[in-house]
């Protein structure tokens, strides 16, 4: 599967210490994006989930999986195979979508009934706050929240 990277240790996107993955690509024009230099070809890494799994858990300090960076629902099945790769290690998994509960599932089928993490909720900058917190996870809109499966 196609990726742009990893950044082991993340202490506040989860619940957790984890890996950050960042997808290959993300569609949305967000204003203020903050990854839209990562949206470029020059970043570009290939592995399989089983791979990336590995990389992660050779840092001892990471406790699971944090999928964000871009839109991990552009690539539904590697999203649906990267947590699936994590789970079977017994890795915490944490996913960062724009959608909605119903469209995130929609989207990936296979995630249902799967103990996991995910992030809801587009960046909307009309709801900027530094203090909204899902979870322990400091959110940077009101319109976003964490929900355990």
């Amino acid at each position: 599967m196609k990726y742009k990277g990893i950044v082991h240790n993340i202490l506040n996107d989860a619940p957790f210490i984890g890996a950050v993955v960042i997808a290959n690509r993300c569609s949305m024009p967000c204003e203020d994006c903050i990854n839209e230099s990562l949206k470029s070809d020059v970043y570009t890494m290939e592995d399989s989930a089983e791979e990336i799994v590995e990389t992660i858990q050779a840092n001892g300090l990471n406790q699971g999986v944090i999928l964000s960076g871009l839109e991990w629902t552009e690539q539904p099945e590697d999203l649906t195979n990267l947590v699936t790769a994590a789970l079977n290690q017994h890795l915490e998994v944490m996913v960062y979508t724009h959608h909605s509960e119903k469209r995130f599932f929609e989207i990936v089928p296979g995630l249902i009934g799967k103990k996991i993490y995910v992030k809801f909720g587009l960046y909307d900058s009309n709801l900027r706050s530094d203090n909204h917190f899902s979870y322990d996870v400091k959110l940077a809109t009101t319109n976003q929240y964490i929900k355990k499966f």
